[in-house]
């Protein structure tokens, strides 16, 4: 269902783009597709293309984006490795430390868990060079 067609009036180019087939990315009528008909109704066509813009600038992502599902016993566990050039400010940054903080029993093991994974492939490439080094 397009924009036009939840709110009833004539589309902007916003929503044109968020409705072009051509495009290929659903990332960008992501939000709109989860907004509820009144709330969305409610919206200004300057508040919906403000809106796509702020989405689709934040969607270009870090230049490191990795993300792995570890499948483990009955569930699955996702790893995600984000990194590229530090763009938040310094008051986010401060909120997300205190929110988010480093030093937490789940982190320390982890790095252990890590760590120990880390030196366990290291022993096993050794001892496989030194088997074919012997021959």
């Amino acid at each position: 269902m397009s924009v036009e067609q939840k709110t009833g009036n004539a589309a902007t180019p916003a929503d044109q783009a968020l409705d072009d087939g051509n495009t290929g990315k659903t990332e960008d009528n992501w939000m709109f597709a989860r907004l509820q008909p009144t709330i969305l109704d409610s919206l200004s066509e300057q508040q919906k293309h403000a809106l796509h813009e702020a989405v689709t600038l934040s969607a270009s992502g870090p230049p490191v984006n990795i993300r792995l599902t570890v499948p483990l016993w009955s569930r699955p566990l996702y790893l995600t490795v984000l990194s590229g050039l530090e763009q938040r400010s310094d008051d986010r940054r401060r909120h997300e430390r205190t929110r988010y903080p480093l030093r937490t029993v789940a982190n320390f093991f982890f790095a252990i868990g890590f760590v120990v994974a880390f030196y366990a492939l290291a022993l096993v490439a050794l001892a496989l060079f030194a088997s074919v080094l012997e021959i």
